[in-house]
């Protein structure tokens, strides 16, 4: 699997599986709301964290010294 296609993308699959598993489970009667409700909000916050992070920018290439034209 090439994960370049997903990049970017993965702390928001992983939040969006988080929530589904948390929600599943309450709806199910599998998890408790005392451990389902902190499950989503730590899935909102983790994508809150993701979000405020800026995104990769290229550095621009440093020319040796060697390199400049006299």
């Amino acid at each position: 699997m090439d994960l370049n296609k997903v990049k970017g993308y993965k702390t928001y699959i992983v939040m969006i599986a988080t929530i589904c598993y948390a929600l599943g489970g309450m709806v199910a009667g599998l998890v408790t709301p005392a451990v389902g409700i902190p499950l989503i909000l730590g899935a909102l916050g983790l994508s809150a964290l993701r979000n405020g992070l800026p995104k990769e920018e290229v550095k621009p290439e440093v020319p040796s010294p060697g390199s400049m034209p006299q």
